[in-house]
């Protein structure tokens, strides 16, 4: 689980964020940018170093005029987790391993812009010991590293990503939903609702075990990530037939419910790449 600093995302966005922090991004105030945002009087911004000589030489009125620079603003940018317990799931990669490269190479990628980054994972709570405010933080993915390697998933759901909502800030902000998304109904929506002034990104966590490389045939012990339960069943062609369709209702389900919010889903199909993640926002931005 080790992070890599050249496993960085470059990650972008359509919109200006708010804030007085420099950045890299183009922002809302005025400040000490490279676009000229407009020309006022010298009385309204009084800064002769930044003096247009053009608009006051055609000015019939002989008054002073500068330029108004905008602010590059920096981004706020917050990962929230689920680490319930089907997080936890080991098939062709361990589906907790990647959800640990994907965090520290956001932190990673946030500090080498000059981001805000946070972070909140929960299970059926929030997970205190995990949580991380927003701040440009050089050391944000060691720390992250090292507590996320001490933890286990656990809990049979992720409804506490809900009392995640109240941490972020009022502010447009870019966020990061991780998870395999296999949640009761209602959560996905709720969260949605919750999160609608936001830009989000969800990433789908999945992997190759889960349906594609079921036998044909053959005993197999089936059991619930979350609740524990197991069961053995005798595989055959028809119903392993019957796990696909149930994969693939499930996965349309998920895009519906995720386009109906204007959410276009980044996919994880087991080993998590940053270059896709970073062509991701290439083709949408």
């Amino acid at each position: 689980m080790s992070a890599v600093l050249g496993e960085l995302v470059d990650y972008r966005v359509r919109w200006k964020p708010g804030g007085v922090l420099p950045g890299a991004y183009r922002g809302t105030v005025a400040g000490s940018g490279n676009e000229v945002r407009a020309v006022v009087p010298l009385s309204d911004y009084p800064d002769p170093r930044r003096l247009d000589l053009r608009t006051t030489l055609r000015d019939p009125f002989q008054r002073l005029w500068v330029r108004d620079f905008k602010q590059t603003t920096a981004l706020r940018l917050f990962v929230l987790a689920d680490v319930s317990a089907s997080m936890g799931y080991r098939g062709v990669h361990d589906r907790y391993v990647e959800l640990c490269r994907i965090t520290t190479s956001l932190a990673n990628s946030a500090w080498k812009g000059g981001d805000r980054f946070g972070f909140y994972a929960a299970d059926e709570q929030l997970r205190s010991e995990l949580a991380l405010s927003a701040r440009v933080n050089r050391s944000a993915a060691d720390w992250l590293q090292a507590r996320l390697q001490t933890f286990r998933p656990q809990g049979r759901s992720a409804t506490g990503l809900l009392q995640a909502l109240a941490e972020l800030p009022p502010k447009r902000a870019l966020v990061f939903l991780i998870s395999d998304f296999r949640w009761p109904a209602g959560l996905l929506a709720a969260l949605l609702r919750g999160l609608a002034h936001h830009d989000v990104v969800p990433v789908v966590l999945r992997d190759p075990a889960e349906c594609e490389r079921i036998p044909r045939r053959g005993f197999a012990r089936l059991r619930d990530s979350e609740s524990g339960q197991q069961r053995f069943v005798w595989l055959r062609p028809g119903l392993r037939t019957q796990l696909l369709a149930a994969r693939q209702a499930w996965s349309e389900a998920l895009e519906a419910a995720l386009h109906r919010a204007g959410r276009r889903p980044f996919h994880v199909d087991g080993a998590f790449d940053p270059r896709r993640l970073t062509r991701y926002f290439m083709e949408t931005a």
